[in-house]
């Protein structure tokens, strides 16, 4: 099944519990800003992937089973740009026979799917802070990328690294301000550290190798709450 499918599914399911008891149940939607960090956002050869501040779409479903405890499943996207220009200038630093190289690049692409706890905790009538923890799934796809050297003497006009995808554990720290409108909706703040460990296999001629690269990034982003 889908997994935007489950989601309904566990949202309507929630839904019928929540009448039933008279909890609550909530669904948030939110874009803003993604920031990778450390070697994520690192510009190492090595261990680096050269990123740059990007997008988000974040989606939540949560149930306030007993306050002020809850669970919540969310699923969301980032882009996050290459810094061809950062990336060129570390390779021809790094290899004494290239004088110059053109790159492009088509950006890192994370989707996540996770479910978690939450705590919430009001601060007035209108406003309510919570704060939880999500684990499950990253969809990782690294870029596409096209490289034009120039080389001191001989080298090739071109070369590419073709894309590679990871399926990773992930989990994420969120922090959410929701500052309430009426009674049926709200808008809010998201925050949240995201990270995981993505796996890349490549083969050559003699041998299959593996790349392992942290991925990890900061969310802050603007949204509205619904309340079922």
């Amino acid at each position: 099944m889908p997994m935007k499918n489950i989601l309904i599914v566990i949202l309507v399911l929630l839904a019928q519990t929540s009448f039933a008891q008279n909890n609550n149940i909530y669904i948030d939607i939110s874009s803003g800003t993604s920031f990778p960090l450390g070697k994520y956002a690192g510009q190492e050869l090595e261990n680096g992937s050269f990123t740059q501040m990007g997008g988000n779409v974040f989606i939540r479903g949560s149930w306030l089973v007993k306050p002020p405890f809850g669970i919540g499943i969310t699923m969301g996207g980032s882009m996050h740009p290459v810094d061809v220009q950062s990336l060129g200038w570390v390779k021809v630093t790094a290899d004494p026979f290239l004088e110059d190289v053109s790159i492009r690049s088509d950006p890192y692409i994370l989707f996540t799917a996770m479910g978690g706890v939450f705590y919430q905790k009001k601060i007035n009538p209108q406003i309510n802070i919570e704060a939880g923890f999500n684990a499950g799934a990253m969809k990782i796809n690294s870029p596409y990328q096209l490289y034009k050297p120039q080389y001191f003497l001989y080298g090739p006009e071109y070369y590419e690294i073709t894309s590679a995808s990871d399926y990773s554990f992930a989990y994420q720290f969120t922090i959410d301000i929701e500052y309430e409108i009426k009674n049926d909706w709200s808008i809010m703040i998201h925050s949240s550290f995201n990270h995981s460990v993505a796996e890349y296999t490549f083969w050559t001629a003699n041998e299959i190798r593996l790349d392992r690269k942290p991925v990890s990034f900061l969310l802050t982003n603007l949204g509205i709450r619904l309340k079922i």
